[in-house]
């Protein structure tokens, strides 16, 4: 027994040993499994906090002297001189990172990166600066749409500027009722709460629109408050070009206008569920009312609205109430007036009438309106908004609109839609044990991979957050999000793991078992040339468990020591020294793709979003429906700022493409130029999948 178990401890040592070399010629990111940084909104709207402004498109300038030092390496020059000619002249910088693939006139641009290297962030502005595409894909989902936040305009960071959107409705709470009174959703029509889809609303939007509902004089007090957004929320993302750029980086509430010179800042919207008004009814105007003056365009049929307003006043003993019943009786008889009720800090009321005929009335008609002076007014609680102007609530009023520039046609989403939404992420593993496990390992690595980053002076997602902005400063009519969904891969990669530690644990158990039968019938190791035999057999099955969770560990180990190096040496070890586009396998970076050394890696981190990707490219590259989301770009008709709202594609609807999630569904559009940004090691499978369909394709 004791024999035979030392050959199973030994076969399996060399099994767990070479599955480690067969998957080297495939990798991972391992940003992969870094937890999303999906937006939630508090309960509470809490829009005071500290500005702070870091243009992104200014920490990812390129370092010439890098540039001049790459170009002028013997071995990369005669490298770069084997490739074949581009349309496109692309900078050094990027050629051997660089791969591309012809369809007619049609054109997709590979770029294989790291996620660590502050090079791979310089090339991936230049690539899209020299190519400027019609599209850019990036290797993220919907899951981890969150890293394109970065780290200081996160929600939990605080910014006075912090922008959000309604993913819910506006609603009013404590709304009055009785004759006269208009409805709510007549209330918020004259407020200006209705708003165009994910567009950006900031602190002095909904200061405003506090500010119309108490000018509609009705209210004594407005307090705004906003639901949590659902599960499935995503943040969107706005641009603007600032006047005076280069000499206020920083963000204020200056006027916003069109600098042609000044590049566009990107920063978040967050998602809000419903935005509550909670009102207060606006009482203690009057003590008294003695006389009441109508003038203007008065029917006959309302000789007697005198006495009538007089006999009101006495039955409710409010002065609001009371004008209220005066406006419905004007309305009855002629419903197109303008009303005035003046005077309503007084005990003397004029009534100003005119009818307006078959002209449209703008804004609200209480009547009431001309009581309130900026907010102020008998039995109003004073507002004060103090260190900015308050603008108009942009889109309110249909004067300015978002539109797509570059033809991308769309939907909004139905209510219908949105309560189709997924209210949770779904669990692909339902095993906590192998979650667990999982969780431990790919969050572990993930750690030490931000470790390295930012010891290159990277944070989480900077490459992909540096293409998103230069992709929409280049006109780019898309962002498309064109990975498999991250959960699924997660949990298939997690299963992997917990199978192997399960056979090796069961291994073990029934070493440990032969052991103790050993120690229970020691007659039987009386032959054998050793004492107390069962205790070695307790030791091989001990070794079988350790040496898998050695093994299990050892990426994990070896991205640590990555970790470690200065940031200098981590960027030379990770630079494309032969171009991507003379590779006929997979190109591994040190460290970086220590992932694959865990069980069934390449197959599922590998091969499994190499061929999603790949379709994803030959949708877009075909115009057929897509399965992604996107960010589409929109430009504001009145300002020129851009808004780039997160649409489900057209294709086949699931985990990854869900509909009722984000503002609405795209049209695949008409793309000759697509940029995609992707891990090193996924070029070279997406580049032959890719290939391959269009191959198919054509016959």
């Amino acid at each position: 027994l004791a024999m035979a178990g030392t050959l199973v401890i030994c076969l399996g040592l060399c099994a767990t040993r070479d599955l480690g070399t067969c998957v080297k010629g495939a990798a991972c990111k391992a940003s992969f499994f870094q937890a999303a940084r999906t937006s939630q909104a508090a309960p509470g709207l809490h829009l005071h906090s500290k500005p702070r402004g870091t243009n992104l498109l200014h920490r990812a300038r390129r370092d010439t002297r890098a540039l001049a030092e790459v170009a002028g390496r013997d071995d990369t020059s005669s490298m770069l001189d084997k490739l074949p000619p581009t349309s496109t002249q692309l900078p050094d910088l990027v050629k051997p990172a660089t791969v591309k693939i012809q369809d007619g006139d049609r054109e997709i641009y590979l770029l294989g990166v790291s996620h660590v290297s502050r090079r791979s962030v310089e090339q991936t502005e230049a690539l899209v600066d020299a190519v400027k595409p019609d599209a850019l894909m990036l290797e993220l989902c919907l899951a981890r749409s969150g890293l394109l936040v970065r780290e200081e305009d996160s929600f939990g960071a605080g910014n006075e500027e912090r922008a959000f959107y309604v993913n819910g409705k506006f609603r009013i709470v404590g709304m009055p009722t009785g004759p006269g009174f208009p409805t709510a959703e007549e209330v918020l029509d004259w407020a200006g709460a209705s708003v165009q889809p994910g567009q950006p609303l900031t602190r002095p939007n909904f200061d405003q629109l506090v500010k119309n509902l108490l000018s509609t004089g009705i209210f004594s007090s407005v307090r705004i408050q906003a639901d949590r957004p659902p599960p499935s929320s995503v943040p969107l993302y706005m641009s603007r070009r600032r006047i005076w750029h280069k000499i206020l980086p920083s963000r204020t509430y200056i006027p916003w206008q069109l600098d042609e010179d000044a590049p566009k800042e990107l920063f978040p919207v967050y998602p809000l569920g419903d935005v509550i008004f909670n009102c207060t009814e606006r009482k203690g105007m009057l003590a008294t009312m003695e006389n009441i003056d109508l003038t203007g365009d008065v029917p006959g049929e309302l000789s007697d609205l005198k006495e009538r307003i007089l006999g009101w006043f006495k039955e409710t003993k409010s002065t609001v109430r009371t004008l209220m019943l005066a406006r419905k009786a004007i309305l009855d008889v002629q419903p197109t007036s303008k009303i005035d009720f003046m005077g309503g800090d007084s005990k003397n009321i004029l009534i100003s009438i005119q009818d307006l005929g078959g002209m449209k009335l703008s804004g609200s008609n209480t009547g009431l309106e001309v009581t309130v002076y900026d907010g102020r007014g008998a039995g109003i609680m004073p507002t004060t908004v103090e260190g900015y102007t308050i603008p108009k609530v942009p889109g309110a009023e249909g004067e300015s609109q978002w539109l797509s520039k570059r033809g991308v046609e769309w939907k909004a989403w139905s209510d219908v839609d949105k309560r189709m939404a997924p209210e949770t992420l779904v669990d692909y593993i339902n095993n906590p044990v192998a979650s667990q496990l999982g969780q431990f390992l790919i969050s572990r690595f993930g750690k030490l991979q931000d470790k390295a980053g930012r010891k290159c002076q990277i944070n989480p997602g900077e490459a992909w957050q540096t293409a998103v902005a230069a992709a929409v400063n280049n006109g780019a009519k898309m962002v498309v999000l064109g990975d498999e969904l991250a959960l699924k891969t997660q949990a298939e990669l997690a299963k992997n793991l917990f199978g192997r530690l399960a056979t090796w644990a069961t291994t073990g158990a029934l070493t440990a078992g032969a052991g103790a039968f050993l120690q229970m019938n020691p007659e039987l190791g009386e032959s054998l040339p050793i004492q107390d035999p069962h205790l070695y057999v307790y030791g091989l099955a001990a070794a079988q468990v350790l040496g898998v969770c050695a093994n299990l560990y050892n990426p994990v180990r070896t991205m640590q020591q990555f970790a470690r190096q200065k940031g200098s040496t981590i960027e030379s070890k990770l630079e494309i020294q032969e171009p991507l586009e003379l590779s006929s396998a997979p190109h591994l970076l040190e460290g970086e793709d220590a992932l694959l050394d865990w069980p069934g890696a390449r197959e599922v981190v590998l091969d499994m979003r190499n061929k999603f990707m790949a379709d994803t490219l030959f949708r877009m590259i075909r115009g057929k429906p897509a399965r992604t989301p996107a960010y589409v770009t929109f430009e504001n008709s009145d300002t020129g700022d851009v808004l780039q709202r997160f649409l489900i594609g057209p294709g086949e609807k699931n985990d990854a493409n869900p509909i009722g999630v984000g503002v609405g569904e795209y049209e695949t559009p008409e793309l000759r130029r697509i940029v995609a940004v992707v891990g090193a090691a996924h070029v070279h499978g997406i580049r032959e999948e890719v290939q391959r369909l269009l191959r198919s394709a054509s016959d």
